[in-house]
């Protein structure tokens, strides 16, 4: 199977996989931003949204100190992409390079179709970031393809809808980690994502050829991204 799962906590499961001696090529990940806070507007509740407040596991996450261990794990020449808020790019880059990476850009998500909150007072929040490091010791993997002069940092796609959606409240859009994952990794590679939530970058790994390990500490999550990854290989093959 090219795909190892654990419903575990990735603040305690890093022991074991650093006892295993563990390398993976490229860590791509989503943990939890620390920005949901309670609904106050009365439009959620009649149209039924969620808003910005997205569970207990979003509050009082502990956001830095994972990436020094997790850091260890990455071969030499691979990529640590960390999702975040705008509100902590600045830490997480102090992190990362604290831990021996050198950053080398923000990448952008600029969602075509954004949710429109309390517009009137201020701009819609359309872009998600991503910080892009990589270890130093070999050449790391841009995957350019040559018809293309330059490429930007940044993906365009719409939030998820329709069959694609699950019951995770910040799922990330297929495409966007399918173009990610071309880009930054090569067939084969192992990449493993600490915070799997419901295994979109699983998904967009199997699907193209590489291999994958995701943690997830919620049951039910796990459960998903678990049923989502087996459908998938089932496909592939």
């Amino acid at each position: 199977m090219n795909y190892k799962l654990y419903n575990s906590d990735a603040y305690t499961i890093i022991d074991k996989l650093l006892k295993k001696d563990l390398q993976v090529d490229h860590i791509i990940t989503d943990p939890p931003y620390n920005i949901s806070k309670k609904n106050n507007f009365k439009s959620m509740k009649s149209a039924n949204r969620q808003g910005v407040d997205f569970g207990e596991w979003d509050k009082n996450f502990d956001l830095y100190s994972w990436i020094a261990n997790y850091g260890k794990l990455i071969r030499k020449g691979g990529s640590f992409i960390i999702f975040t808020s705008y509100r902590y790019i600045s830490y997480i880059v102090d992190e990362l390079e604290k831990s021996g990476f050198i950053v080398k850009d923000i990448l952008k998500w600029i969602k075509t179709n954004p949710m429109p909150r309390n517009v009137n007072r201020r701009y819609v929040q359309d872009t998600e970031f991503a910080i892009w490091a990589v270890k130093p010791g070999e050449k790391w993997i841009f995957n350019k393809k040559k018809e293309v002069s330059y490429l930007r940092a940044e993906f365009k796609t719409s939030v998820v809808a329709g069959r694609e959606r699950t019951k995770h409240p910040t799922q990330k859009s297929l495409s966007l980690m399918e173009n990610i994952i071309t880009i930054h990794t090569n067939k084969v590679d192992i990449i493993l994502d600490p915070f799997m939530g419901s295994g979109t970058t699983g998904v967009a790994a199997i699907k193209h050829s590489r291999r994958f390990i995701g943690v997830e500490i919620d049951k039910i999550y796990y459960k998903l991204a678990k049923e989502r990854l087996n459908e998938q290989n089932n496909i592939d093959e």
